[in-house]
């Protein structure tokens, strides 16, 4: 039986935090280092900026990667195109990474959409959703733990 990857992966949370807040901990580098566990080597948010990024996850130390700054629209949207998945070959092209903030009384919805996966290598697509679908769920909980702690 085949199996069917779609294009994009989406999670949605609702943060007991203000958006403001929650678009400082996205788009400050120093806070988007400790809740998305990364070190950055070079570059700054902003848009049309690349990043050179390495994680801290302990076992991933030794992947590093790249960031392109597609839009930050505060306090609403920040975007960056990157190669998805652990293992980042050179050869791929970019998937688009948006988080899209929502005023909820009280607190922020956060939508993480990732698309473009349909653009990757059959033979490179399934492990990228695979690696970035249970990503995304790590990213969104350890966002909301690191709101609740330093909120």
């Amino acid at each position: 039986m085949a199996t069917t990857i779609s294009d994009r992966i989406q999670r949605t949370v609702e943060l007991k935090s203000s958006r403001e807040r929650v678009w400082n901990a996205i788009t400050t580098e120093a806070e988007f280092e400790q809740w998305f566990g990364v070190k950055f080597l070079e570059g700054r948010f902003q848009p049309g900026a690349r990043m050179r990024v390495r994680s801290t996850h302990p076992g991933y130390e030794h992947i590093e990667f790249d960031m392109t700054i597609e839009k930050m629209d505060a306090p609403k949207l920040f975007s960056w195109r990157w190669i998805p998945g652990a293992t980042q070959p050179k050869n791929e092209p970019t998937t688009l990474v948006e988080f899209t903030l929502e005023d909820l009384n009280p607190g922020t919805r956060l939508t993480i959409t990732e698309s473009g996966f349909d653009r990757l290598s059959l033979s490179y697509r399934a492990a990228a959703y695979k690696d970035n679908t249970g990503g995304w769920e790590y990213q969104a909980k350890s966002l909301t733990s690191y709101l609740e702690k330093n909120s």
